[in-house]
């Protein structure tokens, strides 16, 4: 059952970064422009038989995942989930008998591992159609059992293809998982155990918009960086790379806007609320722009960044910028010829967004990114403005329903 211990990916990019400080999102866990990832902590609950006679029980556990994917989809756009692992783990009173029963193993066999995509062709993928088999996972008397996916050795999955619809929204989902669990004993008998499993409280991965125009390719991506501590139940981690058309001296430039943060939940009470209390964020200017910076003159780039907004659905308030007041300053760098620029927003310390509030009636909070704008300066000439206006189709940094 069930996604299972995580390779990290590190995504080798020619990057010139000014320096680092604390907090801010390090040039190496920077996903590619257009691309979202992310590590998610579902709160599930598995019905659990024993030896196929014992009382069934119903036990509440959680489910790690984390995986890549696009940031938005064209109108019937082929897309995967892809670098998809995780994990979900056993309470310790299971493997309390262990040392009575001389228990030291465990195999785990999975046929049902079903990740869900709403509106999209098919609606769900079950990744473990053909079953999958995990043998000798060492047992530790009195400790949680891990249980996993994909098992030692064996690449991340993708999980798709799935065909996007012609508009709206794509929410990825946990579905569904079903394994038996034969722990053995080294006197040759073994206790086995099914959990038939399904998502509780909020199951959502992400929310993907769907537009622009048709016939793109398809989104299956590979490389990108997944460094992320294991999240607390009910909450996710995760960085999202936008895509942004910005203009300054009258022409249009290809930018990408980053946000990352962790401890967001997944879900909002009615009357309650939720913030980003430790995000930050990255300018990144890619290489393409870089060079057509290079072609026009330009040597070195500086500035200040006064506005990024997140819009709301569902919530309140509506519109918050969550750039402090003073504003994020861009040091004065030295462009390079074939390398993206990444700039960290802030240079120090986090950013806070929220707390967001359900509005009346609402059954979902959708946070988005929206407009942003910088003041820019290139070989220390005067100040030049920056818009850049919001993504179209929308980037969803959460879509948390109402519980």
């Amino acid at each position: 059952m069930l996604l299972s211990a995580i390779s990290a990916v590190a995504m080798l990019v020619p990057t010139l970064a000014v320096p680092q400080a604390a907090n801010a999102i390090p040039p190496q866990d920077l996903p590619a422009v257009g691309v979202d990832t992310g590590r998610f902590k579902l709160p599930i609950a598995c019905t659990i038989n024993f030896a196929g006679a014992l009382p069934v029980l119903w036990l509440p556990l959680d489910v790690d995942i984390q995986g890549v994917a696009p940031v938005r989809l064209g109108p019937g756009q082929e897309f995967w989930l892809t670098q998809g692992s995780g994990s979900i783990t056993f309470p310790a009173w299971l493997t309390a008998l262990a040392p009575i029963l001389g228990i030291d193993k465990a195999d785990a066999t999975i046929s049902d591992m079903s990740i869900g995509a709403t509106d999209s062709t098919p609606d769900a993928v079950n990744i473990a159609k053909d079953p999958i088999t995990l043998s000798d996972i060492p047992i530790e008397p009195g400790k949680p059992l891990k249980v996993g996916l994909p098992a030692p050795g064996q690449d991340p999955f993708d999980v798709g293809p799935y065909t996007a619809p012609r508009s709206g929204k794509v929410t990825l989902g946990f579905n569904s998982a079903f394994a038996k669990v034969d722990l053995k004993s080294s006197a040759g008998f073994s206790l086995p155990i099914t959990a038939d499993c399904k998502p509780r409280g909020g199951n959502a991965l992400l929310t993907i918009a769907v537009g622009g125009e048709p016939g793109q390719p398809p989104a299956k991506i590979h490389g990108a960086p997944l460094n992320f501590p294991e999240p607390k139940s009910g909450e996710l981690a995760g960085i999202i790379n936008a895509p942004y058309r910005c203009t300054w001296n009258g022409q249009p430039h290809n930018i990408g806007i980053a946000v990352g943060a962790d401890g967001i939940p997944l879900t909002v009470g009615r009357r309650g609320s939720f913030s980003f209390t430790n995000a930050s964020g990255a300018l990144t200017v890619p290489k393409e722009t870089v060079n057509s910076l290079l072609d026009q003159g330009v040597k070195t780039v500086s500035g200040r960044v006064s506005e990024l907004n997140l819009e709301v659905e569902g919530g309140t308030p509506q519109t918050l910028n969550v750039i402090p007041s003073e504003g994020v300053q861009i040091p004065r760098t030295t462009l390079a010829r074939d390398q993206r620029l990444v700039v960290p927003l802030p240079a120090d310390g986090t950013l806070t967004a929220g707390p967001f509030k359900p509005s009346a009636g609402s059954r979902n909070v959708r946070v988005m990114l929206g407009g942003a704008s910088a003041q820019l300066t290139f070989d220390g000439g005067a100040p030049t403005q920056a818009t850049c206006a919001k993504p179209s189709p929308p980037v969803y940094l959460v879509d948390n329903p109402v519980t």
